[in-house]
């Protein structure tokens, strides 16, 4: 008899454990996988390999994983850009906060960034980690929760205070942060005569315009220089001020592919687009360097280029041009932070920079340089130069124009700005590491296998001896709570899809 109560006992008691094992196990899997407080955090510190945030990549930009001296922390050395890691993504994630642990005094800007969906094989949202430029303007700065606010003139007490009033305000810019307003230009009158660029440009340029009441109109006289073997084409493409493409021509080879073939015969390229929303237009000329643009006669009255020019009238091309022009160039700059190219002897030179200057002595060598002033006048003695930066240039200050005022990709010149507002934070300083947060919305991240990736850049670290320690990585994926029944029927699809 009393085997039957044990056995009876027994029984009850498996089967209470047989209904009650799965709702444990669903419950841990909830807690572990579906995340239900909306929070999940990695953390990459370089002691060993982590499950959840990769190594550094690639290994030939990257010292040897070191540890620090009488610590149980590691350090590795960034010594070329960029270098990138990927993170998993268990599910969906609205943000992504990623926290750097690092050293850095000379170069003047870190960046984060998020392999983004696009129309190229690189796509990355790129947000400051660290902007050095920015940490040393010398306007009344206010910091709080939703970002930083930088007043000419001390006008503001909060931040909040700034943002109850910003949209009827007209003076200030916006920098890595969201401002849902479209640049216009006001009292704006299309000019009654053509606009002619006779400098020629070399290579991928892009440039902005701005369109009212007016055709896109533009002609482009392009010659091949064929110095090199293979076909060059060209491809023109227009974007409205939503960064949709609205206009796309293919361009095609003229025949002549090898690199003893002589120059090209000028071509003229038309582009005409008619019907056109008032606002801000950036056409892109992607090709090769290969090809000249050797004049562009527009209606349009604005043309400013984007990050690059590639001015070559210069002895050096004489070989294919005999009819080069090869006078001074004058270009009108709010670009901070001036990076400076030459490939061939014929282009070393004295640069002015207003009432300053930076030598030219080597090919194939970036020489950088911050303008004292800004905007500034940059004096080409000889051309055959390449100008990049993050900013704005344009070959008369008359038709230059900024429309990137509410969305700077770096600090620049604006005389008529007294506010900045920027969602970036100057980094934190601790036993000589600083730390600095990135905030990426997900919305338009790439996932491949379920992994996030992202990308450190230092830009000017490739030309110049310097290196990035790293200590640590965290990543923070943020989304809203689960409810109770979305934990309920989320595990019962969990428990479908994987048992």
């Amino acid at each position: 008899m009393e085997y039957k109560i044990f056995f009876s006992r027994l029984y009850k008691i498996t089967r209470v454990i047989i209904i009650i094992a799965p709702v444990l196990l669903l419950f841990w899997l909830v807690q572990k996988d579906l995340v239900k407080n909306g929070r999940l955090e990695f953390i990459y510190d370089f002691s060993e390999d982590s499950p959840t945030i990769t190594n550094l990549f690639p290994a030939n930009r990257l010292s040897q994983i070191n540890k620090i001296v009488k610590t149980n922390s590691y350090w590795q050395q960034l010594e070329k850009e960029p270098v990138y890691f990927e993170t998993r993504l268990p599910q969906t994630f609205a943000t992504a906060i990623v926290e750097v642990t690092y050293k850095n005094d000379t170069q003047p800007l870190i960046q984060l960034g998020l392999e983004t969906m696009g129309e190229n094989e690189w796509n990355y949202d790129f947000k400051p980690l660290e902007n050095q430029l920015l940490d040393n303007l010398d306007w009344y700065k206010i910091e709080g929760e939703q970002g930083s606010l930088w007043q000419r003139e001390k006008t503001f007490l909060a931040l909040d205070q700034f943002l109850d009033q910003a949209q009827n305000l007209n003076n200030f810019a916006a920098y890595d942060y969201p401002v849902n307003r479209k640049f216009i230009i006001p009292a704006y009158q299309p000019q009654d005569k053509e606009t002619v660029i006779n400098r020629s440009l070399r290579g991928e340029h892009s440039f902005y315009t701005y369109i009212k009441n007016e055709p896109l109109d533009f002609e482009f006289i392009v010659q091949d220089v064929n110095r090199s073997e293979g076909p060059d084409y060209l491809t023109i493409r227009i974007y409205n001020d939503q960064n949709i493409k609205i206009y796309e021509q293919e361009v095609e080879d003229d025949g002549l592919i090898s690199k003893h073939d002589p120059a090209s015969l000028p071509r003229n390229i038309k582009v005409k687009v008619a019907n056109l929303a008032e606002g801000t237009y950036k056409v892109i000329l992607d090709c090769e360097d290969e090809i000249f643009f050797r004049k562009i006669i527009t209606k349009q009255k604005y043309l400013t280029f984007i990050n690059k020019l590639y001015l070559v009238d210069n002895p050096e091309y004489s070989d294919g041009f005999v009819d080069l022009n090869y006078k001074p160039t004058v270009i009108y700059s709010t670009i901070p932070r001036l990076g400076f190219e030459t490939s061939h002897l014929q282009g070393i030179q004295d640069i002015g920079i207003n009432d300053e200057k930076i030598q030219i002595q080597e090919t194939h060598k970036y020489y950088y340089f911050t303008p004292a002033k800004i905007p500034s006048l940059i004096y080409l003695p000889k051309n055959d130069i390449k100008i990049s930066g993050r900013g704005l240039m344009a070959l008369s200050q008359e038709t230059y124009f900024n429309p990137e005022i509410y969305q700077l990709r770096d600090l620049t010149g604006f005389s008529d700005i007294n506010y900045l507002i920027s969602g970036y934070h100057t980094p934190e300083l601790g036993n000589g590491w600083k730390v600095n947060q990135v905030k990426f919305d997900l919305a338009k991240a790439k996932i491949t296998n379920r992994k996030l990736r992202f990308a450190i850049s230092v830009p000017e670290l490739n030309d110049q001896k310097d290196v990035i320690p790293l200590k640590q990585i965290k990543v923070i994926l943020i989304k809203d709570p689960l409810s109770w029944k979305e934990i309920f029927y989320k595990g019962i699809d969990y428990l479908k899809n994987n048992f």
